[in-house]
């Protein structure tokens, strides 16, 4: 992608006094021909590149440019790695793996980048667990035909067990709380609509494409795509603290009582509700609204049911 090239080109140069044409080519897997081509791009945008003849020759920016060569700065390159590698665990993108090797190329000959160890102390590990590997080809079908403005045809299985089929042209892809999902406009609702991966089967891609819309994300806080949650107060051991306050907030706790805390968790009030009150098994009780623990109460009397009769 020329694009992508001419950014690698600018940082090199702004990291390096003078570069080699033909290692600059070698780098980027490209001709030299297409390199003084890509040279010519950006003294055509701005930016003061010479290029010398000889031995010692190469390209290099102008003496008086380099006033902006802290552009990307050795911690900058780190933290683009970083967040690259993040992104690569999810999805594996060929793409992304040609960046991160380029930018790595990058990091082993530049002096300064190679000593700055100190800016790779923070990682992110965002490792699939196996179920979401299985999902992979399913997000390349899904990539593929948003790159190409194609639509895209599946099976579709809603939170209730209801099956549909579906025409869509896909727009976003995001991953929330490990879990991936598409923003679509679909075409059996003419509207546009969220879909869990992991409920998408069958999924092809149409030879027939579409001409995007004036698509922005949606938001996914839980106001726009699910249904309303009701503020259920909870009474929780101390050992799950933790756990409200990474997915609330740490004023979501209200009280502290001995070994106990009283804290707000709001949930959808059905049985998808209640399931994520019952990750935290016997060190978590409802305290109100009282419906909502009745409510509880019934559920859980199901589920012993089913054992007992058994």
């Amino acid at each position: 992608m020329k694009i992508e090239r001419l950014i690698a080109i600018i940082m090199i140069l702004l990291e390096r006094d003078n570069v080699p044409t033909s290692e600059l080519a070698e780098k980027l897997e490209v001709s030299r021909r297409t390199i003084f081509r890509d040279i010519d791009t950006l003294n055509l945008a701005g930016l003061p590149i010479v290029v010398t003849r000889g031995s010692n020759g190469g390209v290099s920016l102008m003496n008086s440019y380099k006033v902006d060569r802290k552009l990307f700065t050795p911690k900058d390159v780190h933290k683009i790695i970083t967040s690259l590698q993040s992104y690569q665990q999810l999805l594996q993108n060929k793409e992304i793996s040609t960046i991160l090797t380029k930018l790595h190329s990058m990091s082993e000959n530049n002096e300064n980048l190679s000593h700055n160890v100190h800016y790779e102390r923070v990682s992110v590990d965002l490792t699939l667990n196996e179920g979401n590997h299985s999902l992979r080809d399913i997000l390349s079908k899904i990539e593929a035909a948003m790159s190409n403005f194609q639509y895209l045809i599946f099976n579709y299985m809603d939170k209730n067990g209801q099956n549909s089929l579906r025409k869509v042209e896909p727009y976003h892809i995001v991953f929330k709380e490990s879990s991936w999902y598409l923003q679509a406009f679909s075409m059996e609702r003419d509207d546009y609509r969220i879909f869990k991966v992991a409920r998408m089967e069958k999924v092809t891609i149409s030879d027939e494409t579409f001409s995007p819309r004036k698509f922005a994300p949606i938001r996914m806080d839980g106001s726009d795509w699910m249904e309303e949650k009701v503020p259920v107060m909870i009474k929780i051991d101390k050992s799950i603290r933790d756990r409200v306050i990474e997915r609330f907030g740490e004023e979501y706790i209200v009280e502290k009582k001995e070994s106990e805390y009283i804290a707000k968790y709001p949930i959808v009030d059905n049985e998808e509700g209640y399931n994520v009150l019952l990750r935290f098994g016997n060190k978590c009780e409802i305290i109100e609204p009282v419906t909502i623990r009745e409510k509880f109460k019934r559920y859980l009397r199901e589920i012993a049911q089913r054992y007992e009769n058994n």
